[in-house]
């Protein structure tokens, strides 16, 4: 009889440590949950560029926040930043179940901030991935993560390139002439590939760091700015606005997502902006991250 007793005893244990959750994990999905509308688009492709803060920056809760949140904007692919723990990135792709993830291979040290992306796996298919620049440390202290993907949704079909950058922090004089390299490396790279092929199309999002309206003396984008035929920033829309800052402790705009000419077009009716969650979601900035999500939709769906 006590032996049955005990046996009883784990199984019930077991069955309840695996289906229920914790009175915080109730908290957190019931405010997610009830926060936050779908952002994703049946007619439009949703790219968003995410500072994810030291992923976990709060461990679990934090993971638990991020996957709430990922499942109910239902966005179909996001660049990513900071990721700091691979095995809590591996959980976190785990437990979404539409969403599938990879991460860079570089590392400098025990507490390094990878790049990534989280995609939706029913839509996107993986045909290369690699890095750029991995000498150049001085202009990119995380280098540059080129990823090229196909993208199938109904009869529409196409490929391209998407660059994660996480370009160097911080004010000051080295700091900018670092960020201001590392455009100019970035732009020698897709001119160089565009000439070859200019049907290609690429976009570069992330974390720059640096602002897109800063006066001439200061500004880091100049080359890109500056051909307006070949390059555009999404993000320029939104620039001058301080409500849509993707980093609200400074009043600043520094996550930006970059378009080749050959995507002009695909772009033509589309928005981008700035999700402020952060307003929505209480102890976001302590949870989630120090960063808004910034998302662009491009409208290539539309029948």
């Amino acid at each position: 009889m006590l032996k049955t007793s005990i046996y009883l005893f784990v199984i019930c244990f077991l069955l309840l440590s695996s289906g229920c959750k914790t009175s915080e994990e109730v908290v957190i999905e019931d405010e997610i949950v009830h926060s936050l509308e779908r952002v994703g688009l049946d007619d439009s492709l949703e790219l968003v560029t995410w500072n994810m803060l030291n992923f976990p920056d709060n461990g679990n809760r934090s993971i638990e926040s991020y996957k709430l949140i990922i499942e109910n904007l239902d966005v179909d692919i996001y660049a990513v930043q900071e990721i700091a723990d691979t095995w809590s990135f591996d959980n976190l792709m785990n437990d979404l179940s539409d969403y599938d993830g990879l991460y860079s291979d570089d590392t400098y040290g025990s507490s390094y901030q990878k790049t990534g992306i989280i995609y939706k796996k029913n839509m996107f298919t993986i045909l290369s991935v690699d890095q750029i620049y991995e000498d150049r440390d001085y202009e990119f202290p995380r280098p540059p993560l080129v990823v090229k993907l196909r993208v199938n949704k109904g009869d529409f079909s196409n490929e391209f390139f998407l660059i994660i950058v996480h370009l160097k922090a911080f004010q000051g004089t080295e700091e900018l002439d670092r960020r201001r390299g590392a455009v100019r490396l970035l732009k020698e790279f897709m001119d160089s590939r565009i000439n070859i092929d200019d049907e290609k199309d690429y976009i570069i999002a992330g974390d720059w760091n640096d602002e897109l309206t800063d006066s001439a003396s200061e500004n880091c984008f100049t080359l890109l700015l500056n051909d307006p035929e070949s390059y555009k920033f999404l993000t320029l829309e939104i620039a001058d606005d301080p409500l849509y800052s993707s980093y609200p402790s400074w009043g600043s705009l520094i996550d930006h997502i970059l378009i080749s000419r050959s995507l002009f077009d695909d772009y033509e009716g589309g928005s981008t902006t700035t999700l402020l969650i952060g307003s929505r979601i209480a102890d976001y900035f302590s949870n989630v991250s120090d960063h808004l999500p910034v998302i662009s939709f491009f409208p290539v769906f539309q029948q």
